[in-house]
């Protein structure tokens, strides 16, 4: 078995899961489970050896007395080392679960990608490694004290049966019965704990996504909206938990009660069997201290009981995630990669993206141009299955994944900007070349030419602390031309072979959008670039624009071409891009200019004309009616 297969967890069902994260720990495991034993042992002889200090110290004298107080102090300290030790081992054990776990959840929904987003909601997953994961763990913390009380409740039983047949009878029998009785509370208490589960999760998905549309949220002035619905999920997990507390409260009750009830009735017939004769005043001693011992394994099984419950939940909402296969996987047998250069077509909608060049792409409907660009990139097999992508000729679907990955490189319309150092952030070549070696300061020479191609210099520029600025959470802190422009400058910085850009300037101003129209063509010269926009500023870039109805490629050619053109494809081409259906007129480069400054005169004469814009008299006019008003 290969290593990644042995780091790959199985989820066919919680036991086997749990095996295997057994299996990674077992050194704390099995250390665990020892000192547990020895810890508890050393409780369960304690009554022993007091009931025989006593008998022999009524026979025998101070010497007897003296020999059994020095082997009780022994066994304390025997006690005292192993439960530190156990104490060590079961919180390392809760550690390496709980973060083991959170780990492989969070590099699973890296892995997966849109695949987990597509069918889990993100506060579901928060709840999985921020609550679940946990539970998961206290399964493992509890595995020491639950096997040392197993096993001293064994030793404890044939002592018991040994000295007192009639009496220990009746400790080995109500220990139990009182166990049963606790867990008729453990069902219902943990049927409740599941309800507060889920609408805690509901209510952590709430808020993470409205924190994600935070910015849109204020702009519609839904705050009281989100405000009223937030406080009423809210309320529902209040109840929910008030329903828990109140359950757990009378098994934290019944949990003293019944021990000591059951406690009471030892110490009265044992009494009897004293009077009788049965017994000796230090067997009763050792047997009441057999009972109380026993108390603390009914606790920590009760509390294993509960424990496991919430664990074996908890297992299954992981595995409910891990379940969740990545949307693109490599195939048996891949074919070789296509060479450099190589053309890419979309046979579905019949996008033809020509090597080297600057390809647009303009839909009537924006999200249908984007998702046919996004399958360019190869997120999803299952959309290739009617809809193949042919790289140079092969399937893309047919190549290894991380060939893909290294070669097109598709930037959102919605990039993410993640928190940490801007400048690791914005600079992913070592990620995607492990090999990469550059020195710091060409490393800042890299970044900061990107910088300039998406026209974000400025921005890094006003920060504090520049490129070694610490980002926020999503970098909520920038604005949302901001966030575009740098992940623009993060996408120019892989330098793929083929660049797929959504959107790359729809948060930008018309100025902003013209200087990256301009660098960006400078910066990408010679590489295939793919564009989805409505900007005419970008388009008059392009070597090549497909225009798509619903989809489908109707027509190609350049801006121009395009807005000259007096047919359907022309019209549905300006009325995208321009707003309007009518043609382009006039034909000519020089023309065009004059036109657009004839176009702009009118207005100003329109403007002007009608008030609407007042200008300034020449100096000697004005002089000439200041002089007749003095008149």
């Amino acid at each position: 078995m290969s290593a990644k297969n042995r780091d790959r967890p199985p989820v066919e069902s919680v036991g086997r899961f749990l095996l295997w994260q057994a299996s990674r720990q077992p050194k704390t495991l099995v250390g665990g489970v020892v000192f547990g034993v020895i810890w508890m042992l050393c409780q369960a002889v304690w009554p022993y050896l007091l009931g025989r200090a006593i008998d022999e110290g009524i026979d025998g004298g101070q010497v007897a007395v003296l020999a059994w107080c020095l082997a009780l102090l022994l066994v304390a300290c025997v006690q005292a080392a192993s439960g530190m030790m156990r104490h060590r081992m079961a919180v390392s054990n809760w550690l390496r679960s709980s973060l083991g776990v959170s780990r492989v959840i969070g590099h699973h929904s890296a892995d997966t990608g849109n695949a987990i987003t597509a069918t889990t909601a993100s506060g579901e997953i928060v709840a999985t490694v921020s609550s679940d994961a946990l539970r998961l763990g206290e399964m493992f913390d509890v595995t020491a004290r639950l096997s040392g009380g197993i096993i001293a409740y064994l030793v404890v039983s044939v002592i018991m049966l040994t000295t007192s047949v009639p009496l220990g009878l009746v400790v080995l029998i109500g220990v139990p019965v009182l166990g049963a009785l606790l867990g008729l509370v453990i069902k219902p208490l943990h049927k409740r704990q599941a309800g507060w589960r889920k609408q805690t999760g509901l209510l952590t998905t709430l808020g993470a996504d409205t924190v994600a549309g935070l910015r849109v949220l204020r702009g519609i002035g839904g705050e009281d909206e989100f405000v009223e619905r937030y406080a009423a999920r809210s309320q529902k997990v209040r109840k929910a938990g008030v329903r828990v507390a109140r359950m757990q409260s009378w098994l934290d009750g019944l949990q003293v009660v019944l021990p000591g009830a059951f406690l009471a009735f030892i110490v009265w017939f044992g009494a009897h069997l004293v009077l009788s004769g049965a017994i000796s005043a230090g067997e009763l001693v050792a047997f009441y201290g057999y009972a109380v011992f026993l108390t603390i394994p009914l606790r920590t099984g009760v509390e294993a009981a509960q424990a496991f419950a919430r664990g074996i939940v908890a297992g299954q909402r992981i595995l409910a995630v891990l379940r969740i296969e990545r949307a693109t996987s490599d195939p048996d047998e891949p074919a070789p990669p296509p060479p450099a250069g190589s053309e890419l077509v979309d046979v579905a909608s019949g996008l033809t993206v020509r090597p080297g060049l600057f390809t647009g792409v303009v839909d009537v409907d924006p999200d249908t141009a984007a998702a046919v660009a996004t399958r360019l990139g190869r997120f999803d097999d299952t959309l290739h299955e009617d809809a193949p992508v042919l790289w140079g000729g092969v399937e893309h679907t047919r190549l290894p994944v991380s060939e893909v990955r290294r070669r097109i490189v598709v930037s959102g319309a919605n990039p993410q900007i993640f928190g940490g150092p801007l400048l690791e952030s914005l600079d992913i070549l070592p990620l995607r070349d492990p090999d990469l070696r550059s020195t710091q300061t060409g490393q800042i020479r890299r970044v900061r030419t990107a910088l300039d191609a998406a026209a974000a210099t400025e921005t890094v520029d006003a920060l504090p602390e520049g490129l070694s600025e610490t980002v926020a959470e999503r970098g909520r802190s920038f604005s949302g031309g901001q966030r575009q422009r740098l992940s623009l400058a993060r996408a120019l910085i892989t330098d793929a072979e083929v660049l797929v850009l959504i959107e790359p300037t729809s948060a930008v101003d018309s100025h902003t959008e013209a200087l990256i129209s301009e660098r960006l063509r400078r910066a990408r010269a010679g590489r295939t670039t793919v564009i989805v926009t409505e900007s005419p500023l970008l388009l008059d870039h392009m070597d090549d624009i497909e225009v798509m109805r619903r989809g489908s490629v109707i027509g190609r050619g350049t801006h121009g071409e395009l807005m000259r053109r007096d047919d359907d494809v022309g019209d549905l081409y300006r009325s995208v891009v321009a707003r309007t259906t009518s043609a382009a007129e006039p034909v000519d480069a020089g023309e065009l200019d004059e036109a657009w400054t004839g176009s702009i005169d009118a207005l100003w004469t329109d403007a002007v004309e009608t008030g609407a814009i007042r200008t300034a008299k020449p100096r000697r006019e004005r002089g000439d009616d200041d002089a007749s008003a003095d008149r």
